[in-house]
């Protein structure tokens, strides 16, 4: 039968070279055969493996593997499972803008108006970076849920910035005098509180709207 034709590869006893180290980073070894290969490291029900990629091999890459303990000369750590990550997160979203942590309501305004204004600021030539850059105020903006018509508000109104000191209208910003919430609407200020609560929580009209008779809050039944 076909099982019964794959070599049965069991863990070997004793210690291994690759033992302790960390699962998912990077590794380049030296083996015995000469051979110096690097790749992320996989350990699987106590065998250990090498996930390679790159030129000259497969598009999904080759496992180098089970590695035996007599086969793993010596062993150099390339970059840690965070540094990795990282690595990651800056290939997506690009070097992060300069500028601390958002905790409260005015810390995540201001952030996300600075991530703003550095969107606008790319050139359309560079569009690859405002893309990364675009991913950072989202990131930032999905921490609160802000919604994406009023994130769209925050990246016209940064673009409006850079060509007037005036603060925009609707007519300024959009098409039309009016637009649908959920495609293009101008933040509350609670609306960048971190908590929910207090996003949820319903705001009075101005006082010259409840003054007014005519005015659609007005004129609602209760």
């Amino acid at each position: 039968m076909a099982w019964e034709e794959l070599p049965d590869v069991l863990p070997e006893p004793g210690p291994h070279p690759l033992d302790g180290q960390e699962d998912r980073s990077r590794l380049r070894l030296t083996l015995r055969d000469g051979r110096v290969i690097e790749g992320i490291y996989n350990p699987i029900t106590r065998q250990h493996f090498l996930h390679r990629t790159g030129p000259g091999l497969p598009l999904v890459g080759k496992v180098e593997g089970p590695l035996l303990a007599a086969d793993v000369v010596a062993i150099q750590v390339v970059m840690t499972r965070d540094e990795i990550r990282e690595h990651a997160r800056e290939l997506l979203h690009g070097p992060r803008v300069p500028g601390r942590e958002p905790v409260t309501r005015d810390d995540f305004e201001h952030r996300l108006q600075t991530l703003a204004r550095a969107v606008a600021a790319v050139p359309e030539a560079e569009w690859q970076m405002q893309v990364r850059l675009k991913r950072q105020f989202e990131a930032c903006a999905e921490r609160i849920a802000l919604g994406p018509g009023k994130q769209a508000w925050m990246l016209a109104e940064a673009k409006w910035a850079r060509r007037s000191n005036a603060p925009p209208t609707m007519a300024d910003l959009w098409v039309d005098p009016v637009a649908n919430p959920s495609c293009f609407a101008r933040p509350r200020p609670q609306d960048f509180d971190p908590d929910p609560a207090v996003r949820r929580r319903r705001v009075p009209p101005p006082p010259e709207v409840r003054a007014d008779p005519h005015s659609s809050p007005t004129c609602l039944p209760p």
